[in-house]
């Protein structure tokens, strides 16, 4: 969130933003706001109309190096509405309304303006289009860049293919990309972020040497947006964007996001090449065919290549257009047969906590652990990942549907288990843990935190293995002795016949741990 430094006077707080918070040079020179702040000084603008002044052309010059670094010369009517949607997300008190960006749009031509006296030229025609389309109504509007070849994307009426589908698409999702970041940069999502992170690197968590990476942060965002689960709601971020950003965007934009939210992760191969614009693929975990454009690679090298990534389907015509990021890995039949068997396990496991449950509804929840396998596989050259003897063990069958569950037990986890860091979907969990216990014995809760407490340890230590919830801590907070905990988590792991890794409670935390645990 950004926010304006407290300081004694408007010349410190200028000081400090160009000196010790900006990254880089701006575009916008700090002598040249000070040279502005001092015009309007002896123009008698007190203390208070100066640091409003300041405020509004601190929020342009943060957009300005936030969309790296771009000049004024640079700036479009569209993009000035950009500008703008970018401050309401990052700016505490910004309100979205024409009387507050009227006045920033006032406070820019006032600066553009002390600028021409100093014989530096700005040409203002894009700024004064922005602000009569945006502030020119009784309500905000955004302004809709035209783009005559993303119309055309959209259009399902036409068959052929675009010559360059890869750009035009990536073009469309670069349209909302300043949008996502932008939103995902508040400070509510920052546990999200870093939770996503060290699912996505995995238990080497091997950063890549230059953080500045293009293709792994791309392949991050692409599994950030759509596969990732969020702690508060088990909704992927996409998902509650739409929902809480949809109001925000231009109807083009809207359009653009559907066809973002409708694409699937598949992992394919190509079967052969139909001709130079298209060839025929086969979904490994599904066996359906279906059609992309032609990726133009060499044919004997494409033919060894696997793909995953997000893919969405023209239903019209029945084919499929990439989008985003597709990651390839060259391996041969054989090892793509054993990726294909190691997943095929991996859903098998989720059927025991799932009940059937289908490759949409696997890729749903599983989809990052999809990427790790076939990375395990083809580059760390692992022989399996995946154990055979937890799909095999005989569990436990709890004997009475209709057995009365203590409640205040259920609650209890729903109430400490997100203080501890954990996720809606691990909550969800933890409370089918204690009910498949609670109906195959008959459970005598005196104190519900105690039984509580070990639910969550038990919890911990089947997804968790060395980093499993510290005893002392769960005493503690939950006010509880620590000697009732485990006596009662031994109980639960005896009647439950728990393991670790136990498919019937298994984690997106719990499945990736398994897949790098040698043992």
């Amino acid at each position: 969130m950004f926010t304006m430094t407290n300081i004694k006077n408007v010349y410190d707080e200028v000081q400090v933003f160009f000196d010790e918070e900006l990254d880089w040079n701006s575009a916008i020179k700090r002598d040249w706001v000070e040279g502005f702040l001092r015009q309007q000084a002896w123009q008698g603008a007190d203390d208070q109309v100066l640091r409003d002044r300041w405020h509004n052309l601190q929020m342009f010059v943060a957009y300005l190096v936030y969309s790296s670094d771009m000049t004024i010369d640079e700036m479009t009517a569209a993009e000035y509405s950009l500008a703008v949607e970018w401050m309401i997300v990052q700016t505490e008190g910004f309100k979205p309304n024409v009387k507050t960006v009227n006045h920033l749009f006032d406070v820019l031509r006032e600066f553009y303006g002390y600028l021409a006296t100093r014989k530096i030229y700005f040409d203002i025609a894009e700024l004064d289009q922005a602000a009569a389309f945006m502030t020119g109504s009784k309500r905000l509007k955004f302004i809709e860049a035209e783009d005559d070849e993303e119309s055309s994307l959209l259009s399902k009426s036409s068959p052929t293919i675009p010559k360059d589908i890869g750009h035009i698409v990536g073009e469309a999702v670069e349209r909302l990309m300043l949008k996502f970041s932008s939103y995902f940069q508040q400070e509510k999502f920052i546990e999200d972020f870093d939770r996503a992170l060290v699912l996505y690197l995995g238990p080497l968590g091997q950063m890549p040497e230059d953080e500045n990476d293009d293709e792994f942060w791309l392949g991050f965002w692409d599994y950030f947006l759509f596969d990732y689960h969020l702690l508060a709601n088990d909704r992927t971020p996409i998902v509650q964007f739409e929902l809480d950003y949809n109001e925000r965007l231009t109807e083009e934009e809207r359009k653009i996001l559907q066809e973002l939210m409708g694409a699937k992760f598949t992992v394919f191969y190509v079967e052969s090449v139909v001709n130079q614009d298209w060839v025929d693929c086969v979904n490994l975990l599904t066996d359906e065919k279906f059609r992309l454009p032609n990726p133009n690679y060499d044919y004997k090298l494409v033919k060894k290549l696997l793909f995953y990534g997000h893919v969405f389907l023209q239903q019209e015509e029945n084919e499929l257009v990439m989008i985003n990021f597709i990651t390839s890995v060259e391996i041969s039949s054989n090892l793509r047969r054993r990726v294909k068997e190691e997943i095929n396990r991996q859903k098998d496991m989720l059927a025991l906590q799932q009940p059937g449950v289908t490759w949409a509804d696997f890729v749903e929840r599983h989809a990052n652990a999809v990427r790790h396998t076939i990375d395990l596989l083809a580059t760390w050259a692992r022989v399996n990942v995946t154990s055979y003897m937890q799909v095999e063990r005989n569990f436990p069958q709890p004997a009475d549907d209709a057995k009365t569950i203590n409640t205040a037990v259920t609650d209890s986890i729903a109430v400490f288990m997100p203080k501890f860091g954990y996720s809606l979907h691990d909550t969800i969990l933890a409370q089918k843990l204690w009910h498949d216990f609670s109906r195959i014995i008959t459970v005598n809760v005196r104190k519900p935190a105690v039984w509580a407490a070990a639910v969550i340890q038990a919890y911990s230590q089947i997804n968790n293995g060395e980093a499993e919830m510290p005893l002392d801590t769960l005493a503690e907070e939950m006010e509880v002795g620590k000697s009732s905990i485990s006596a009662n988590r031994n109980k639960i792991f005896n009647v439950l016949k728990l393991e670790k890794y136990d498919p019937r409670y298994l984690s997106e935390e719990g499945m990736i741990s398994l897949l790098y645990d040698l043992q």
